[in-house]
């Protein structure tokens, strides 16, 4: 009997769209992702400007590191519109980065700046306004063929990107699918250590997967592979109708306090290799961009002076976000893009 649950489980999670997969990644970027959710809002306003639709309807599979990780739950896992997730992001940024801790401890042990458990209450209200119980799973048990969900940590053992996901993965099994609570998750994804303190999930120590997937583009791609991929001939490539990748502008280069050259070297690193992934991948792939199934969008100037943590900086962050897509070759590529999230509905229900 055991089996066949099993089995019945993993056929669900294999329904594949077709040829009509949509794929969303979002970049790490602390306050700044509230620019990706900026875009995006207007990315669904341009597919339906009467009754913008929630990302959930159009895209088959969500997937972030950092807060671009906890903007993925929100949208996907939790089935939240745009504007909703706005609201929420604004009130988690300001809440998570107003309480202030040193960075040493006694040992000295480098810790978090801010308050983990700010982040944890907030997540936890977030989900019981929602009708779910403040210690419910990543796991969408409901969900199986909907819009599925992954966010980025790493392995504070072995320094590895691992994915935390709403849905079953041959390749990872079912250890902790069945553990991670989705606040456990959302302080996974967000745990760098300038920010919070690791985490435990299953005897298992995670920090955020900014240093490794801030721009988790090769990790959806990857996941997209092995949940529809239905014989050793198929290619995703044939089955692709649109792949969005939002970053969330040049991060700051701006240090912090006495930790100046450790932490700026970081980010350094970080903002190198988010547009590095993306060039690297439209290398690889090159066909999907030129054929308007592949688009990425990443504020050029206006948010790198903006740190990480400045949740007063709201009004500077959409400000910069709106120069950006009301350039005419951006807002051309976001037509493009709204147009073939279009057309899958369409093809969909026809």
């Amino acid at each position: 009997m055991t089996s066949d649950v099993t089995a019945r489980a993993k056929a669900a999670d294999t329904i594949t769209p077709g040829k009509d997969i949509c794929l969303l990644a979002l970049d790490g970027g602390g306050v700044r992702g509230l620019s990706a959710l900026h875009i995006l809002k207007q990315l669904m306003e341009l597919v339906d400007p009467e009754n913008p639709p929630k990302p959930c309807d159009y895209f088959d599979l969500i997937g972030g590191t950092s807060t671009g990780g906890l903007i993925a739950i929100m949208l996907g896992r939790l089935h939240m519109n745009v504007d909703e997730c706005i609201t929420e992001y604004k009130k988690l940024s300001t809440r998570v980065f107003t309480k202030i801790h040193h960075r040493i401890n006694w040992k000295g042990d480098v810790q978090g700046r801010f308050d983990h458990e700010a982040l944890v209450l907030g997540v936890q209200e977030l989900l019981v306004s929602r009708g779910l119980d403040k210690d419910v799973l990543l796991k969408d048990a409901a969900g199986a063929s909907g819009c599925k969900t992954f966010v980025c940590a790493t392995s504070e053992l072995t320094g590895d990107t691992v994915i935390l996901s709403s849905y079953f993965s041959r390749r990872r099994g079912t250890s902790l699918l069945n553990v991670a609570k989705v606040w456990e998750a959302s302080r996974a994804t967000s745990a760098a250590s300038s920010f919070f303190d690791s985490i435990q999930i299953d005897s298992e120590g995670f920090v955020d997967g900014a240093s490794g997937a801030n721009n988790p583009i090769d990790e959806i791609w990857s996941e997209a592979r092995d949940i529809w991929r239905e014989s050793s001939d198929w290619r995703l490539e044939d089955n692709l109708r649109c792949l969005v990748s939002i970053g969330t502008g040049v991060p700051t280069l701006k240090p912090f306090g006495k930790d100046a050259i450790k932490i700026g070297k970081s980010l350094v690193s970080i903002a190198l290799d988010t547009e590095r992934r993306h060039n690297t991948f439209q290398k690889h792939h090159s066909s999907l961009f030129r054929e308007n199934r592949g688009f990425r969008f990443n504020v050029i100037r206006g948010l790198e002076d903006i740190g990480l943590e400045e949740a007063d900086k709201q009004g500077d962050i959409l400000a910069a976000t709106r120069r950006y897509t009301q350039s005419e070759d951006i807002y051309d590529r976001m037509e493009a893009c709204a147009q073939a999230l279009h057309d899958r509905k369409c093809a969909s229900t026809a």
